[in-house]
This record gives structure tokens, sequence and C-alpha cells, in this order.
């Protein structure tokens, strides 16, 4: 009797017993999803990026040119434009950069059937490596202009300089002086010295200096 009820217990609980919810399970999400593997998507990824689209219009006017010779440029270049989902023809970067190049040619005075594409690439290629290059190679070093400097002596050259230079008209008076004879005085200066050498010339009288001389020379020879 005993058995009876704990099997009709458990029974009965089993029965009243609410159903447990499903446990959710979560999967690592890889790119295998709908058959994909990691290299299809890879590359689903990349081809899904837009490329930068160029309207010829805009192209024809950063380079300067018109229809004509748009399409002239196309031609020799074999470039077919691209048309996007609404039919507007457009241009890669690809093809812009081919079409700058061919213009560049031409302003340089080139003609359009002497243009080679692919050397043209390795042009521009070699000439954007040697201005990387020289962009390194320009880049300014910080110097210290003062390091090793004697500054007596730098200060001392500086003074001779200054003085000579506040001095120059005075050096050239002294040379011009120096070079000067009577004759280049000026007419003001010339009155100047006559008046100074007049002045300072001796005045005496020649006859009675001759007779002094005479009188002197006849006692010495009567005392003899």
């Amino acid at each position: 009797m005993i058995f009876q009820q704990k099997w009709f217990s458990g029974a009965y609980a089993n029965f009243t017993r609410k159903p447990e919810k499903p446990r959710k399970i979560f999967y690592p999400v890889f790119p295998i999803i709908w058959g994909l593997s990691f290299e299809n998507f890879s590359m689903s990824h990349q081809n899904s990026t837009v490329e930068q689209q160029i309207r010829p219009n805009v192209l024809q006017d950063q380079i300067g040119i018109k229809k004509d010779a748009y399409y002239a440029y196309l031609k020799h270049l074999g470039i077919t434009a691209e048309k996007d989902s609404n039919g507007k023809a457009f241009l890669t970067e690809a093809q812009a950069k081919s079409i700058r190049l061919l213009r560049e040619h031409v302003i340089a005075g080139g003609k359009i059937d002497e243009f080679d594409i692919h050397e043209a690439l390795q042009s521009a290629i070699a000439v954007a490596g040697e201005t990387a290059l020289g962009d390194v190679a320009d880049q300014p070093v910080e110097v210290n202009p003062t390091q090793d400097l004697n500054m007596e002596a730098l200060y001392l050259e500086a003074s001779e300089i200054a003085g000579q230079r506040l001095t120059a008209s005075q050096q050239v008076v002294m040379a011009m002086a120096n070079q000067m004879s009577y004759e280049d005085l000026h007419p003001t200066t010339r009155a100047k010295v006559d008046q100074v050498r007049a002045a300072s010339a001796p005045k005496f009288n020649a006859q009675e200096v001759a007779a002094n001389l005479l009188n002197q020379c006849r006692q010495q020879m009567q005392a003899a």
C-alpha cells in the first residue's frame, strides 16, 4: 500500500511538472554560412567595396580638355568607360590616371601617337620613389649654431666689422686727402693755406743781412 502511494505521488508529480524550455544553442558565426568557404567569403567582401568612380566631365575640367580630346585619349589608350546602375558613364581611378599621364605628355609637347602608357607608368613610379627619398633626405636636422664657437672671438670680429662700417666715410676722406696736392684744394681751403703760409713766412731785409755777414767776415780776417 505504501509503495503504491509513493508510485502514484511520483507519477502525479511527473504528470503535473511543467515542461522544460529547450536550451538555446549558440554556434560561432564563421564564414561557412550559406556554404561559403572562408576564401569565398573574403573575396565576396572585397568585391562588395565600391571602387571610386570618376565622372568624365569632372576629369575633363580637372585636366583642361574638351570632349573631342577626351575621346581621342580614350581611343589611343583603349579605354572604355564603365556605366553605373543608373546608366551613367564613369572611369576607374586607374583609367583616370592613364588619361592624366597622357595629358601631361601632350602638355610637354609630345604627340598622342607617341605616348606609351607602360613607359609613362614606369617613369611615374620612378619619380614618386625619388620624391619620397628626397622628402626623407630633406627633413631638417636640428643643429645648435652656437655649439663649439668662441663667443669672445665672434664678438671681437663683429666689432671690427662694425667699426669699419662706422668709420668708412672718414677712411675715404683720409685717402682722398693723402692724394691731393695744392692745386686740388678747394678754393676756400686754398685761401686759408695762403694766409697761413704768409703769416708764418720769415720777414727780413736781405741787404741788411748781407752787410752784417760781410762785417763779420772782415773782423775775422783782421784778427787773423
